[in-house]
């Protein structure tokens, strides 16, 4: 078998497989062995010199003593590779079958690892607005609009897949903030804890249009401060399901310029708001590559309670869920669907801080980048149809540290096509997007670098036939 240093060979996995349906072709023809299957007595991990065995077992479906098909055995082997390499903590991976008893059909399973890197130390230069497009369209390339700082990523902190992230920012909005996460400090209980500290001279305080409108006072003041503190529990009940429950305090404090041009900016016209989280969320994922999933399932449910009338007097509880599933229609051909839903359970008038639906964070609708659709219920669907044009790995340099001597490249051509509702009882007037439906599509293309670092390109269009090229990308982790 091959030792650990074979991993960083450029094999394909087409190779690969061909050799391994060749040895079960033969071993028919010649009588050697009739099984249909194997059965693993153990399973070998090499390479991870950081990462500790446990991280890897918890990430594949194999375990010792499996019986597993034949048949199914390569696109096993293919599905767990691309799993353990969507973690972020390895840049190449591979899965093979050693000691092949073919008179018992016992082997061993060898599991070959290159560590990626893991401590990513870096300058912060960012954007404040909701994505680059805004910056771009709506205010120029203004630096004014930009964040900048100093900022520490360790992903891979003891060996447990922990991570440490530390952020000192200055510019539009000044923050500091701490967060650790241990996903297994005991069984398969993990636990995760953050602190924030921000402040911003300017602040969104309503939206028309489908726009958010913004203050600044003249004296260029602070005028918004945010303390935020969480504690979440997670359990990974499988490799596949992920429970966990959090608790948040928030304290929010806005300039009373604000509270007189939107009473309802924190609520009840006041200028300060505190009050608890309570979130339950349960995730599933069996998809392969969850990082860009190119084959699977995956489903989201989110219950969260926002207040409950102390210290301040603001109570509001919604639910949502998000389903999608991509179909893998034939080589590197991949048909991805997604809905997702929001629904205000209670009835009472939310603060326009805490009203947003679709045009934050990732709820997008292709080309209507510039615009949000503030609600209190929401639901988007979409689709995507995307062709894999490359997925290489690039030798770079044997004087570039280990984990940056291969650079993993895949390109991915993509069609959307999306739709979106959100309903606001108060909002429709001057937003004319709210209260109905929008329809957008267009073509895209995705860069994924390293496993690690992501960037599209696309054009969008509207219902109403504008139409837009718009950028984005961000690091998994």
């Amino acid at each position: 078998m091959r030792e650990n240093h074979a991993s960083s060979r450029n094999i394909s996995l087409i190779a690969r497989v061909v050799i391994l349906w060749c040895i079960i072709v033969l071993c028919t023809m010649n009588g050697i062995g009739q099984s249909r299957y194997v059965i693993v007595d153990s399973i070998i991990i090499q390479g991870n010199k950081h990462t500790k065995n446990h991280i890897i077992f918890n990430e594949i479906d194999f375990h010792p003593g499996d019986t597993i098909s034949l048949e199914k055995l390569p696109s096993r082997l293919q599905q767990n590779e691309r799993r353990l390499r969507s973690i972020s903590l390895f840049n190449l991976v591979t899965l093979n079958i050693k000691n092949w008893n073919t008179e018992t059909s016992h082997c061993n399973l060898v599991v070959a690892v290159q560590e990626n890197w893991f401590i990513y130390p870096y300058l912060i230069f960012e954007l404040a607005d909701r994505n680059f497009n805004v910056w771009r369209k709506e205010f120029n390339y203004a630096l004014s609009r930009t964040n900048y700082g100093i900022a520490l990523n360790h992903i891979n902190l003891t060996g447990n897949k922990d991570k440490l992230k530390l952020k000192v920012q200055g510019g539009y909005i000044r923050k500091l903030e701490m967060l650790y996460d241990y996903p297994y400090l005991w069984g398969k209980w993990g636990l995760t804890g953050n602190i924030l500290y921000s402040e911003s001279r300017e602040v969104a305080y309503q939206t028309l249009e489908n726009k958010p409108v913004f203050y600044k006072n003249a004296q260029n003041e602070r005028i918004f401060r945010q303390y935020r503190g969480s504690l979440a529990l997670q359990q990974r009940i499988n490799p596949q399901t992920i429970q966990s429950i959090s608790l948040e305090y928030n304290d929010l404090k806005v300039d009373n310029e604000i509270v007189r041009l939107n009473p309802n900016f924190l609520g009840r016209g006041e200028s300060q708001l505190r009050y608890f989280i309570l979130d339950y969320s349960l995730k599933y994922d069996n998809t392969v590559y969850p990082l860009y999933p190119l084959k699977g399932y995956r489903a989201e449910f989110n219950l969260r309670k926002e207040g409950f009338g102390w210290p301040d007097k603001i109570t509001n509880t919604w639910l949502a869920m998000n389903i999608e599933q991509h179909f893998a229609l034939a080589k590197n051909l991949i048909l991805s669907a997604k809905i997702k839903f929001k629904i205000n359970i209670e009835s009472n008038k939310i603060p326009y801080m805490l009203n947003d639906a679709i045009g934050y964070k990732d709820d997008n609708i292709t080309g209507y980048q510039l615009y949000v659709i503030d609600g209190r219920h929401f639901m988007l669907v979409r689709h995507a149809l995307k062709y894999r044009l490359l997925e290489h790995n690039f030798k770079i340099s044997d004087k570039m540290p280990k984990p940056f001597r291969v650079m993993n490249t895949q390109l991915f051509a993509r069609l959307n096509l999306d739709a979106g509702y959100a309903n606001d009882p108060s909002g429709g007037t001057n937003n004319p997007y709210t209260n109905r439906i929008q329809l957008g599509y267009g073509p895209g293309l995705d860069l994924i670098l390293f496993n690690n670092f992501t960037a599209s390109m696309e054009l969008g269009i509207t219902r109403h036939g504008e139409a837009g090229i718009f950028f984005s990308g961000g690091l998994n982790f």
